[in-house]
């Protein structure tokens, strides 16, 4: 039978490492032997390129024994090293699951209500929980994909899901700017991005009481105002890299990389909800 070994790459690790197909890899220091790497995130890519496990469906299958690996285990990733591994050993591949995963990773929660797909939530959930060693996250969407899943087990995914989604809602405000593209939360739960990507691709999420983390890794009982600017993903067209400039040129301490950065840790903010909206939203093309 074939087996495959699937692994997440560290993005801080400068040590060079070979694997045999990546998924959505774009640290540089990985060497991808077979030139294959499924992502959709490319400058030349859009919201309608497929996502890494619509690509999956297609792809060469790798050799027995090959390294898969990924930087970011989410719902798409995992999904995709699912659909690679049932290809390889004859087991079925619900496209309509893909297909549905697919859609929501590239256009992210908004379309969640419309897809109304128990199983792509149960996949969303199940691929974020760190707890469970990345094999066993892959054979639990591989048993979603040919159907021989646990209902009761995808229900409980579905019922946890919500539970935190309904403690969201009653602790948080949400509203949209910039003509319905920029969602505003302002919000003391840890879904508060979550929340605003339900109604647009750029969040901005304001937390008025974030703890402040002690030298324990626990919080000391003081709290400061915490901004987090975030976009879906890469093809969302707002450029954060001259907004994060424009940010630390007003209020040093502001950082992040990639699709996400947020105000100074520890000390709150001097800017209003209302300022950060306003000079992000002058970065949208």
């Amino acid at each position: 039978m074939v087996e495959y070994r699937f692994l997440q790459l560290d993005p801080r690790s400068k040590e060079q490492t070979e694997i045999f197909m990546g998924i959505e890899v774009t640290i540089p220091n990985v060497e991808i032997t077979s030139g294959i790497n499924l992502d959709h995130h490319g400058k030349d890519d859009t919201a309608e390129t497929p996502a890494a496990c619509e690509q999956a469906l297609q792809a060469e299958l790798p050799p027995e024994d090959a390294t898969i690996a990924t930087v970011r285990t989410d719902q798409d990733s995992i999904t995709a090293m699912a659909v690679i591994a049932n290809r390889a050993i004859g087991r079925k591949v619900d496209e309509l699951v893909v297909r549905a995963v697919g859609l929501m990773d590239r256009y992210g929660p908004k379309v969640e209500e419309q897809l109304r797909h128990d199983l792509v939530v149960a996949i969303a959930r199940k691929a974020a929980d760190f707890k469970v060693p990345l094999d066993q996250r892959v054979a639990f969407v591989q048993a979603c994909l040919d159907g021989t899943y646990n209902p009761e087990e995808i229900a409980l995914l579905v019922e946890a899901r919500n539970r935190e989604f309904e403690g969201s809602r009653k602790a948080s405000q949400v509203k949209t700017a910039a003509g319905g593209r920029i969602a505003v939360v302002v919000s003391t739960h840890r879904f508060a991005t979550n929340l605003g990507y339900e109604v647009a691709p750029v969040v901005v999420a304001t937390n008025p009481s974030m703890p402040v983390i002690g030298e324990s890794g626990k919080p000391v009982g003081e709290t400061y105002l915490k901004h987090t600017v975030c976009r879906w993903d890469s093809n969302v067209p707002v450029d954060l890299e001259g907004a994060l400039k424009e940010f630390q040129s007003i209020e040093p301490g502001w950082g992040g990389r990639g699709d996400i950065f947020g105000s100074p840790q520890g000390v709150s903010s001097k800017l209003t909800t209302e300022q950060v909206v306003g000079m992000v939203e002058k970065y949208l093309h």
